[in-house]
């Protein structure tokens, strides 16, 4: 199958530091990528210029005849003064277009025209078009369709620009960390609307679940190289670390080599003079790779740490309520060193509740909170902490 979208050597530079070299690859239709890389490395730059947003320094990219794009970026910017409604219908596609026509041929009074428009809106089934218009916004939870969209937050802006994206119905779709700003509910919706829309998806997103479920390859940018993994994030993670292994193995191998060939390059001038050119070619191929990093440098802190036995907390039908609102109720659970664990509920559910009374900021009503002896906690409030202003940042950290 023919990719719906190709990128053929594109180089892009921030000033002196080049983000990415010569990136090759492709998108089929139907496919749903995600593109990850650190921060600061150009996932949103490769983004801008794929949206015809930014010019690559080097390298070309074309897609398919006839492919419509939808672009969410993470700063979207709106006209002033309008409003929800005009920035959703701001858009290109043929159901806006031919809603547009409708109206217009509504305000002309052109009998003749008018009757023609209803019968195109009738072939194309765009009687309740501005309804699926309203249910994105809605689920997307904005409610005033006639508020100047510079009145709203930047978060509802944001979500006002995927509603926009997402109502053009394009055939490929690229959007820029499009969960951020949205609660759960929203994220919920977005991930049933993507999993059963048709289009193509290429991605950036922080959210790891997110990704999880809706995506079925990923890039990830490394090293200004590109690497495609036919999976989820699941299967990434897994392959990526097998990649690492099988680089960081060759790059040994080289070092072990390259100390035998730089005895050899040691010696007399004309002893090498004597030799195939091709070795001494070889030798500085060796020399480049053996000179790669098997792990990335970074600042490593000495911080104290404290033994942790095998037992670490366990939870017996812990309950806690307020003013007779139940937050938790008969709660049990066993941790488990190692674990990692995320805790998701809409606002006011008890979620911060559920933490101080595991930290025991916070008695429960019933129930036993049993921690294991060796136990220290690491807690970052809601509200931060309390710092002293008198002390070094690093006395801060270590103390």
């Amino acid at each position: 199958m023919a990719n719906i979208l190709s990128v053929e050597g594109l180089t892009h530079h921030w000033g002196d530091i080049r983000l990415f070299d010569s990136l090759y690859f492709g998108l089929e239709e139907g496919e749903k990528a995600a593109l990850i890389a650190r921060n600061g490395t150009g996932k949103t730059t490769l983004l801008n210029i794929l949206a015809g947003k930014l010019v690559a320094d080097e390298g070309y990219f074309t897609i398919r005849k006839g492919i419509r794009t939808g672009y969410l970026t993470q700063l979207p910017v709106y006209s002033a003064g309008q409003s929800v409604m005009e920035a959703v219908f701001s858009g290109e596609n043929e159901m806006i277009s031919l809603v547009r026509s409708y109206e217009s041929a509504l305000e002309s009074h052109d009998q003749a025209l008018i009757a023609k428009m209803i019968e195109k809106m009738d072939a194309a089934n765009a009687w309740d078009y501005e309804n699926r218009v309203k249910q994105v916004l809605s689920q997307l939870k904005i409610s005033r369709l006639d508020q100047p969209v510079e009145q709203l937050s930047g978060g509802q802006q944001k979500r006002v620009a995927l509603a926009a994206v997402l109502v053009e119905e394009p055939d490929l779709l690229i959007l820029d960390e499009p969960t951020n700003h949205l609660d759960i509910e929203m994220v919920d919706w977005l991930e049933e609307y993507l999993g059963r829309n048709k289009a193509t998806l290429l991605m950036v997103t922080h959210d790891r679940y997110f990704l999880d479920r809706v995506c079925n390859s990923i890039f990830e940018m490394d090293n200004e190289s590109l690497y495609k993994y036919n999976g989820n994030y699941s299967y990434f993670l897994e392959k990526r670390e097998e990649r690492i292994n099988q680089r960081n193995q060759e790059i040994e191998r080289a070092r072990n080599l390259l100390r035998k060939e730089q005895d050899w390059m040691n010696r007399m001038p004309q002893a090498r003079a004597t030799k195939a050119k091709y070795r001494i070619d070889a030798f500085y191929e060796l020399k480049d790779v053996a000179e790669q990093k098997t792990e990335e440098e970074g600042f490593s802190l000495d911080i104290k740490t404290t033994r942790l036995g095998s037992k670490v907390l366990n939870l017996e039908g812990v309950s806690k309520s307020f003013d007779g609102n139940m937050l938790v109720d008969d709660f049990s659970y066993k941790f488990v060193k190692g674990e990692r664990i995320g805790i998701l509920g809409k606002n006011g559910s008890g979620k911060s509740t559920l933490l101080n009374i595991l930290t025991g900021a916070l008695n429960p009503d019933k129930g036993v909170v049993d921690a294991g002896e060796t136990l220290v906690f690491g807690y970052y409030r809601q509200e931060g902490i309390q710092l002293d202003e008198s002390k070094k940042v690093i006395e801060v950290i270590t103390e």
